[in-house]
């Protein structure tokens, strides 16, 4: 997420996620993603649900968080306004961080810095805060939310690898 911290001198990063490989030159995907749509922020739509509340029931539901730990940052959220829409600034809220290619701008770095501060603050689950912090800012609004098949396209994802149950006697 502070990939401008890491490199400061660096003007654009791209994350890709443990799970990930590159199928795609790098340059292809800084063009695919941020040049060709004249964006600062590229990030793949979530492939499964729309909403923070419908993911949060998911992440729940998948033991990724308690449901403790997922109400507490829920209930703030409501209670700055943040909408129940499954869409923002015409796009699907809910966002999958597996890639994220970023021109580094001023407001794309302050972007990253409170999305952080979210992650740290509440569950480790980005999907969850990324629309509530791209919701406060505003003015964040050439961003461009892309398809899943445009990610498959980019990368393979492996999927995690699922830690072993412990032996019982």
């Amino acid at each position: 997420m502070l990939s401008h911290r890491l490199f400061p001198q660096a003007r654009y990063s791209i994350w890709v996620d443990s799970k990930s490989q590159f199928r795609r030159d790098p340059l292809g995907v800084l063009e695919a993603l941020l040049w060709r749509s004249n964006a600062v922020l590229a990030i793949s739509e979530h492939g499964a649900r729309s909403s923070v509340y419908d993911e949060a029931k998911g992440v729940v539901k998948k033991n990724k968080a308690t449901p403790e730990e997922v109400e507490v940052q829920l209930r703030q959220y409501r209670h700055d306004g943040l909408p129940e829409d499954k869409r923002l600034n015409g796009k699907k809220a809910l966002a999958e961080a597996s890639v994220i290619a970023r021109e580094h701008t001023p407001l794309t770095n302050l972007f990253t810095c409170l999305w952080f501060n979210e992650v740290v603050r509440f569950t480790s689950r980005d999907q969850l805060s990324f629309p509530y912090v791209l919701w406060r800012l505003k003015v964040l609004k050439n961003i461009n939310m892309f398809p899943v098949c445009t990610r498959k396209d980019l990368v393979n994802s492996m999927g995690h690898i699922r830690k072993a149950k412990p032996l019982t006697s």
